[in-house]
């Protein structure tokens, strides 16, 4: 494989389109404008530790971070077909074992020389964590394996370099039609990060040993709970934004659990994302915590987001994976709505 010099591309951004439609800028609600609230929950006794999410055609595919398969749900939320990814020998008690899972956190579609596939990640966070997995579509029997440890050093380099950390988390992962968005999730000191990349230079790395693609960085500061900032856990491109889960977990690092002190939902118009170039100053980013129908807050770890509709009221439609690290997993249907006033 050839590479070329590791550089960081920090570039302005114009409005760029989003890949499951098209269109021109109008005036919308703010997230700040908006509330989350969950109008449906399915349980998952028997699908492990759901980490991604994305469309497939009128169902999901969901994957989990500890199991060897990439599982098919229809449009009615129903587990109907699961596919193995990889030897599911260390599957035998109903978990792969932490340290030797492939920890696949993230999900995307997207179409090469006249085909489609879906690409699943690892988390980079070690070294068993740095394979990706190409799906072709659509009936998911064709699975390739691919070792990014290279790609992923890369992007060590740019955030010990950038953010002040070499710990890498990559738990999000969205594509539009003309660039790749990797999502890192900050831990202790540093940063959350989204690094972009143009599709045909991504796709050339992944998909014939090509060079190392540029890649531009760009950073955010989430809302917090007490001294714990939210982390970015999912995302998807959908009406022009890129939208995103996240949540807080009581942990300082990229391997162990800790207790979820909330989740959250959000987005960012793409064309903001140029003001994000400082990690000494990053964006300040808005995000809704996620609410029960009675109004409590819910207490999951939301996972990853797809986003499936735009409402009259500008809200919007969206459906999320939650973990509850005990081997089960949870879809939330979400509503993304203007908020309530409230009563008097």
């Amino acid at each position: 494989m050839k590479f070329k010099n590791t550089m960081v591309a920090l570039l302005s951004v114009t409005t760029i389109a989003g890949c499951q439609q098209k269109t021109t800028p109008t005036s919308s609600l703010s997230v700040e404008d908006m509330e989350a609230v969950v109008a449906q929950k399915v349980f998952y006794q028997n699908l492990p530790s759901a980490s991604g999410i994305e469309s497939a055609g009128i169902g999901y595919y969901v994957v989990g971070d500890d199991s060897p398969y990439l599982y098919l749900l229809d449009a009615s939320y129903t587990l109907v077909e699961k596919t193995p990814l990889f030897d599911t020998t260390s599957f035998a008690g109903g978990r792969i074992p932490k340290l030797e899972k492939a920890d696949l956190e993230s999900m995307a579609q997207f179409r090469y020389k006249d085909a489609d596939y879906l690409l699943l990640l690892g988390s980079g966070a070690t070294a068993n964590r740095n394979k990706a997995f190409i799906v072709r579509q659509p009936d998911a029997k064709e699975v390739r394996a691919v070792d990014i440890s290279t790609f992923y050093t890369f992007l060590q380099k740019i955030l010990a370099r950038q953010a002040s950390s070499e710990v890498l988390n990559i738990e999000g992962l969205a594509a539009d039609d003309t660039h790749f968005y990797l999502l890192q999730r900050r831990l202790a000191a540093g940063v959350n990060t989204i690094f972009r990349f143009k599709k045909e230079e991504f796709l050339r790395y992944l998909m014939e040993e090509g060079d190392l693609p540029v890649a531009a960085a760009f950073y955010i500061r989430l809302p917090q709970i007490g001294p714990y900032e939210a982390g970015l856990s999912g995302a998807c491109i959908y009406d022009d934004k890129l939208f995103f889960s996240a949540s807080i977990e009581r942990t300082l690092n990229a391997v162990d659990d800790g207790e979820v002190l909330g989740s959250f939902v959000g987005f960012i118009p793409l064309y903001t994302l140029g003001r994000a170039g400082d990690a000494a100053n990053p964006l300040e980013v808005a995000a809704v915590q996620l609410k029960n129908a009675d109004g409590t807050m819910y207490t999951g770890k939301a996972e990853s987001v797809v986003v499936q509709a735009k409402d009259e009221s500008g809200g919007y439609k969206a459906i999320l994976v939650s973990d509850d690290d005990q081997g089960h997993s949870e879809l939330l249907e979400v509503t993304l709505r203007p908020r309530l006033p409230a009563k008097p």
